[in-house]
Formats: structure tokens, sequence, C-alpha cells
């Protein structure tokens, strides 16, 4: 009951906070809004082998003068039907490091983008609930992913030339 409450508080911030980012001035390096996604597999605290999932996420990172990342992300999932993460990290040339959390299914992950395209880039993340899987509705142990993320600011851009 308690992730139930954490999530709806995580969702109904995310959809009240968004609108205020579009206000403000953004005076940093770069901002970009992406769709992702994901596939991967679960391991579940119940069962010996490890269950496939994927998701579809919708986000923004934004990365400053300083190369210290902000992002977030919210979608659809299989099989836990909707998803979110929200970390902070570092770019490192063309690669982000991001640690952060996912309130559901709870985990704290850590993130790396690899081999920038033309249209975007592959993330790999490795997750673990540090707390009780029991607590929450989906038990998981641990999530290992691989996305890729669409750059949907460069389509933007491209579309201005």
């Amino acid at each position: 009951k308690i992730m139930k409450t954490l999530f709806l508080l995580f969702c109904l911030s995310f959809f009240c906070f968004n609108p205020l980012f579009a206000q403000e001035r953004y005076d940093g390096k770069s901002k970009h809004t992406f769709v992702e996604w994901n596939f991967g597999v679960a391991f579940l605290d119940d069962a010996n082998i490890p269950f496939p999932g994927t998701s579809v996420l919708w986000g923004k990172t934004y990365i400053n003068d300083t190369n210290f990342i902000f992002e977030y992300e919210a979608g659809i999932a299989f099989p836990t039907l909707v998803t979110a993460k929200f970390g902070v990290g570092k770019r490192f040339n063309t690669t982000n490091v991001v640690v952060g959390l996912r309130p559901f299914p709870f985990n704290v992950y850590a993130q790396s983008s690899f081999s920038i395209a033309k249209k975007g880039y592959w993330i790999a993340s490795v997750e673990f609930n540090p707390l009780d899987p029991n607590i929450s509705f989906i038990e998981s142990r641990a999530i290992f992913n691989v996305g890729y993320r669409w750059d949907l600011t460069l389509k933007r851009a491209q579309s201005k030339e």
C-alpha cells in the first residue's frame, strides 16, 4: 500500500511539475526530449529463472555547462503496466552515466549510454531493490535492461532546417 501511494504521488508530481519546466528559461548546455524502448529481464523473489519484460518511455534530459545530468521519464511497461525513472549523473565526452530511482517497481539503478548515432543512442542499466522485495506488488530483486533512445530534439532541429 505504501508503494502504491508513493507511485501515485510521483505520477501526480510528474504531471504537475512538467508544465513548470516548460515555462522556465533554461540556461544550461542542452535539453533533450526522447522516446526510449527497453527490453530486459527481471529477477523475481520467488522465481528461479529471469522473467522478460519491456517498456516504452517518454522523457527529458537536462545537461548543464558542467556536464551535470538530470533526467526523468515515464511510460508503459510489461508486466508492470506503468513505470517511471528519474536520476542524476555526469556526461563524460559523449557517454552519459546516470544513477537514480525507479519508483515502480521500486529499484535503484545505474545507467550508461553507448554509441551515439544520428537518431539516438543505446543505453544499458542495472537495477536492484535494496528493500524487502515482498513489500511491493512486483517482487523484483534486480533488473537488467538494454534500450534505445530516439532523440526527439534532433528531429525537431532537423525539421527546422
